[in-house]
């Protein structure tokens, strides 16, 4: 049995309503609604807390349901990636500050320039699948249909912008260009480090 059909007799069983459900789980109703019909799927959090309110073991609510277990895999796995691809973004912001005039700071440069740019070659290739989206919703968007920005990742892109702003004003009074591209290099990869906090399930 699906994982869809299995929350759904439950609820039945249990003689609740979709609205009673999400108030537990504190979501929409029509989050609930998605999951019984398999058009979304929550991620492992909420799986948690679903089978600890349904008393459903985890084991039951996968076993049967591969693009669940499809789902969770792929999330999980992007997560790690993502955090390697940050940390890349965030050794090559410090690269910026290599005294690039000799030769040792030369090639540790260019070395880093090199990985970099593999990384992003990679990522463009990698992440659609790690997503589990088709590439031209990636290209689009960059995140699963039933995604949204967080709060968090809202308060985020506001710092970044604000960064933005006051590196351009620094620069225009005589900071060198490279510590400014250096703190935003180094924040891009702290967005990826924190991808897995960006983008929550829209209900």
């Amino acid at each position: 049995m699906k994982f869809g059909e299995q929350i759904k007799e439950r609820r039945q069983e249990l003689d609740l309503t979709q609205a009673e459900v999400a108030e537990k789980y504190f979501v929409t109703r029509q989050a609930v609604s998605n999951w019984e019909h398999d058009k979304t799927y929550p991620d492992l959090n909420m799986l948690v807390k679903i089978s600890n309110v349904y008393q459903i073991s985890l084991d039951s609510l996968l076993r049967e349901d591969q693009k669940l277990k499809d789902y969770l895999e792929q999330g999980r796995a992007m997560n790690s990636f993502s955090v390697s691809y940050g940390f890349i973004w965030i050794m090559f912001g410090l690269s910026y500050l290599l005294d690039d005039s000799t030769k040792v700071g030369s090639i540790a440069w260019d070395g880093m320039a090199a990985i970099f740019i593999l990384a992003m070659i990679y990522e463009e290739m990698v992440s659609p699948f790690f997503l589990g989206i088709n590439r031209r919703t990636f290209y689009r968007s960059g995140k699963r249909p039933d995604e949204k920005l967080s709060v968090f990742a809202k308060l985020f892109y506001g710092i970044f912008v604000l960064v933005v702003i006051i590196s351009v004003i620094l620069v225009h009074q005589g900071m060198s260009g490279r510590y400014a591209s250096s703190a935003l290099t180094i924040l891009v990869g702290v967005q990826y480090l924190l991808r897995k906090y960006i983008y929550v399930v829209r209900n």
